[in-house]
């Protein structure tokens, strides 16, 4: 089982657990519990229509002669101290 489907399923468990308190003792709680938790499921439910892969798909290309840098924190590209010939 996905996640997707584990809290698809734990929302309508919620929904009717929010059903229940809203026929045992109507309240404005579980009316906006219920509310609530009817939007979830709609969204949870729309959510994902689309979407092709969760994959990141990263390029990267340089021209004739650059150089291609890849960080993972701060870099400082204005070096003057650079060594290279070609810039």
């Amino acid at each position: 089982m996905t996640t997707r489907t584990i809290l698809i399923i734990l929302n309508f468990a919620g929904i009717l657990g929010s059903l229940i308190w809203l026929w045992t003792k109507p309240d404005w709680e579980a009316l906006v519990t219920c509310i609530g938790l009817i939007a979830t499921l709609i969204t949870q439910l729309l959510a994902g229509k689309g979407v092709k892969s969760n994959k990141t798909i990263m390029k990267q290309r340089g021209g004739k002669g650059s150089i291609n840098y890849q960080s993972k924190g701060d870099i400082n590209i204005n070096n003057r101290n650079d060594k290279r010939q070609n810039y």
